[in-house]
């Protein structure tokens, strides 16, 4: 092929002063297929449902959180005004839950939300998230094959996950809460130590499979199978690390960290969420991964449960999320939670690529798994993005009970490059949502 002299490489990069910078997506690298605009997906959560005023209520407007009509011709509440400038790049859902988990009790959301198991009565059937889901084919050329964050950090307990992402056998994957150690695993250096530590680990971990292949052997069938589960843990540990190992030599990508508040914590509700939010959208524009997700915050009582002391409420979020007449003060959290996500949503639609933006390139889904706390049905769901993905936006789309959340996944997994005919409990696929 010949090279033009305007045609440039993906990998030019700007350098001045001794920092260098990768380009953005520009149109006269088109012509290499394989420097197109990527696809991505992010997945986010926030706890302890919305307000629902009666729809004949006085504040329907200024207090709900659902809209009000449907198809284009809606209108959306007062806590939505954030993100209506976009109005053509978001769609409204509602109706949508996942069926088997409609009869659960309180503040089990965020286990379920992004993977629509069956964990009413036993954990042994949790399954993958669809990020992971989407992860598997999409995180095949990036240093993350996905990033997974929440303001709590780890993944806490069964029933009060503070992790959205679940593994191919159903295992929580750790999430990571600390801005500063973010910001270093994507774009410090590689110390030699850390080296080290990849070849080492590398060889526990073959003596650890070797070992262990002897011992199954003289296990007798039900030890054979709690073997097998650990020996999963282990399989995947050692694809972390091969994958690790072939990234260490590879430069990452040199960021600026002057405007970022690294060392903002859950005590500052707003700077945290704003970094955190600021740290997604440099992993996308910077391709260090293409899915990644995000909890706000966990429902469970700890730091997280006084973000609402970010506009000056010293209730907790979860005594804020029982209020059943005055709904005032819980709308105004809401709508600071709002805030904050479409600002990220914002961003991601301010940075070219290719013909669009980065958000044109990025499927956002973003939600809760109650509509009025304790009631886990009629999730309120934003979805936004995609539309070089063939999703179409500005309408507010209400579906029946009939209809399962997942059958949305089976949507976005077909939109991004995974052809799926089933994800949980799905029954079909969604198409209002596209063009």
């Amino acid at each position: 092929m010949t090279h033009k002299s305007w045609h440039l490489n993906r990998r030019t990069v700007l350098k001045s002063v001794g920092v260098s910078i990768a380009l953005p997506w520009l149109e006269c690298m088109a012509e290499d297929k394989a420097n197109s605009p990527k696809q991505r997906f992010f997945g986010g959560y926030f706890a302890y449902g919305v307000p629902m005023p009666a729809d004949d209520a006085d504040d329907r407007l200024t207090h709900g959180w659902f809209p009000v009509g449907e198809g284009k011709d809606y209108k959306a509440p007062v806590m939505h005004e954030s993100i209506m400038p976009l109005q053509d790049k978001i769609t409204f859902l509602s109706g949508l839950s996942h069926p088997s988990m409609r009869s659960t009790s309180a503040h089990k959301g965020a286990d379920y939300f992004l993977t629509g198991a069956n964990i009413l009565k036993t954990y042994d059937k949790q399954s993958i998230s669809i990020d992971q889901y989407l992860a598997q084919s999409m995180g095949q050329d990036t240093r993350f094959q996905s990033i997974v964050l929440s303001s709590f950090g780890g993944v806490n307990r069964p029933y009060r996950s503070s992790t959205l992402s679940f593994d191919r056998a159903g295992r929580p994957i750790p999430a990571q809460n600390k801005p500063a150690e973010i910001f270093r695993r994507m774009f410090g250096e590689v110390t030699q130590s850390e080296k080290d530590a990849l070849a080492s680990r590398g060889s526990i971990i073959d003596e650890i499979l070797s070992e262990a292949k002897d011992l199954n052997r003289r296990l007798g069938a039900n030890d054979r199978k709690k073997m097998d589960e650990y020996l999963a843990s282990v399989r995947e540990v050692e694809r972390m690390t091969q994958r690790a190992k072939r990234w260490q030599n590879t430069p990452k990508p040199k960021v600026n960290a002057k405007d970022l508040e690294l060392e903002a914590n859950t005590q500052t509700p707003r700077e945290y969420l704003t970094v955190m939010y600021n740290l997604l959208a440099l992993a996308f524009q910077t391709d260090s991964t293409r899915v990644a997700t995000f909890q706000t915050a966990c429902e469970e009582a700890g730091p997280t449960d006084q973000f609402p002391s970010a506009i000056g409420l010293r209730a907790s979020s979860h005594k804020l999320s029982h209020e059943k007449k005055n709904y005032g003060d819980v709308a105004k959290y809401i709508t600071f939670l709002n805030e904050m996500h479409a600002d990220f949503v914002k961003k991601l639609d301010s940075i070219q690529e290719g013909n669009g933006t980065l958000l044109d390139n990025t499927l956002c889904f973003y939600g809760c798994a109650t509509s009025k706390t304790h009631k886990a049905t009629n999730y309120p769901i934003i979805l936004s993005g995609g539309q070089n993905m063939g999703f179409r936006h500005g309408s507010h789309l209400h579906y029946s009970e009939d209809v399962p959340l997942s059958n949305l996944f089976v949507t976005i997994g077909n939109q991004l490059g995974r052809p799926t005919e089933k994800f949980a409990d799905s029954t079909a696929d969604i198409t209002e949502v596209l063009g």
